[in-house]
């Protein structure tokens, strides 16, 4: 039974895949999948082909890319107690599975530490964890967001961030437009926006009913955020309000003549959202930028 499991998805980037998946498989105690997510270069025959012991996983055929559709297609065939997703950029150092592993200790997720905008959705979690959020949420369509929401959940849950140090990770250098080539959305501020706006409202909705959404209130309402968002700015640029419904709660009053009357109250909350400009501050590291922005 291996220690862990390397999980990695692919969809046009076999040139990665074929530098980082190397390091990858000469790793000890580790167990290797990869998802081919209707890659149009065929990445799963090439792992098949020259990598036998790894595991292929395929899905699709597809246009678009899911992330987190991929992850958990990854995850379901897993079998170690610890599940690493890395991005098919990401290079492993030769001795990352001897530093890593032996720490690994339930009750904690693991980040490198400090955390970079490179290896930002490179996360190591218990697969009980995984399950117990939900895995990867796959109502987000479009590029980033899946692995912001998925740190925030497990943090939700009582599982705590550990480090792990970032040396052991180093990644391939590309474009932003490699990022978002099978993206509906190539506007990336824009997808962060819808990102963020329907992450907020997922988690206050969790502060609140205690319970994690199902997948189709998730679906829902990443859709109605997604439609608002993405709708032309009008010429004043007033901004967008979202509003989400909180499902009822009904109360009774004091019985009269043996009768109880039944009221519901209705809850809503209410997100506006304007950009207010862009600035450029190099000074504020990338940790301290998403504290601001979380509170």
């Amino acid at each position: 039974m291996p220690l862990f499991s390397h999980i990695t998805t692919c969809k046009g980037r076999l040139s990665h895949l074929q530098q980082t998946l190397p390091r990858v498989a000469a790793q000890p105690n580790v167990e290797c999948i990869v998802v081919d997510y209707g890659c149009p270069e065929k990445s799963g025959d090439w792992v098949a082909a020259n990598f036998p012991d790894v595991k292929v996983v395929r899905v699709g055929p597809t246009h678009t890319f899911n992330a987190s559709r991929a992850r958990n297609a990854g995850a379901s065939v897993a079998t170690s107690q610890w599940l690493g997703f890395f991005d098919a950029d990401i290079l492993l150092d030769p001795d990352f599975a001897a530093n890593v592993l032996p720490e690994l200790k339930p009750g904690n997720f693991y980040r490198a530490n400090p955390l970079t905008y490179q290896t930002w959705g490179s996360i190591i979690c218990h697969r009980d964890d995984f399950f117990r959020v939900g895995g990867y949420d796959e109502s987000y369509t479009g590029w980033g967001g899946e692995d912001d929401d998925f740190v925030t959940f497990l943090s939700l849950h009582g599982v705590r961030m550990i480090g792990f140090p970032a040396s052991l990770l180093s990644e391939i250098e590309h474009s932003d437009e490699l990022r978002t080539q099978f993206c509906e959305i190539q506007d990336r501020w824009l997808q962060s926006r819808i990102n963020r706006v329907y992450l907020e409202a997922k988690s206050d909705l969790f502060s609140i009913r205690k319970i994690n959404l199902t997948q189709e209130e998730s679906a829902t309402l990443y859709a109605s955020i997604h439609n608002t968002l993405s709708q032309e700015d009008d010429p004043e640029k007033k901004g967008k309000t979202i509003q989400v419904n909180i499902p009822p709660i009904l109360i009774g009053s004091p019985p009269r003549d043996g009768i109880c009357q039944v009221s519901e109250i209705h809850k809503a909350i209410v997100y506006s959202i304007q950009v207010a400009g862009n600035f450029k501050n190099p000074g504020i590291p990338l940790l301290e930028i998403e504290t601001i922005l979380s509170k």
